[in-house]
């Protein structure tokens, strides 16, 4: 493991999550104003440039994501790229990101999933009507963060598998993957 390959897992999470907060905040809001603008009389503001705004930050999320080597070998040009942490094999460290990220997401977004969970229940409980007075959008914002980050935690291993494998260009099973395959 050398430092260029840290700063490339860490480039792709950064795009990962950049690509995230696009879908969980931007989109909403773009879907709440278009549907504002079709009822407006006054709708003389040019459609496409929230499509546009919204392709180019998911374009760079995933230009960032397909040039993070590159970008690593700059940022680490003319530093010594070795870093020691044992017998951490690049699997081990995309495991560690995935799973750190994960459990990021979900504890930062536990107490929101609780609350709304709770004050789901309760207005269903109290109302038949329950479903016009809730704010989906706020809701979003809580689950969706949670949700990936539940699935960030538990198929970390298996992406970080594979992301070796396409990196390295190994044959199906690598040696040193299979070894720490067997060990877990």
């Amino acid at each position: 493991m050398n430092l260029q390959s840290l700063v490339v897992v860490v480039l792709g999470l950064m795009a990962l999550d950049f690509l995230l907060q696009v879908a969980v905040q931007l989109t909403p809001q773009m879907l709440l104003y278009f549907g504002m603008s079709l009822h407006s009389p006054l709708n003389t503001a040019p459609s496409f440039l929230p499509w546009f705004v919204l392709a180019a930050l998911i374009a760079s999320a995933i230009v960032l994501w397909f040039l993070a080597l590159p970008i690593a070998r700059f940022v680490t040009r003319g530093v010594s790229i070795n870093l020691s942490f044992g017998v951490m094999s690049l699997v081990d460290c995309y495991s560690i990101a995935f799973m750190a990220v994960g459990l990021f997401y979900i504890s930062s977004n536990l107490p929101q999933v609780l609350n709304w969970t709770h004050y789901l229940f309760k207005m269903a409980a109290s109302s038949s009507s329950w479903k016009e007075d809730v704010k989906w959008y706020d809701v979003s914002q809580a689950f969706i963060p949670f949700i990936v980050g539940v699935v960030l935690f538990t198929n970390g291993r298996n992406w970080a598998v594979a992301l070796s494998r396409r990196a390295a260009n190994c044959p199906p099973v690598a040696p040193e993957i299979a070894k720490h395959e067997t060990d877990t």
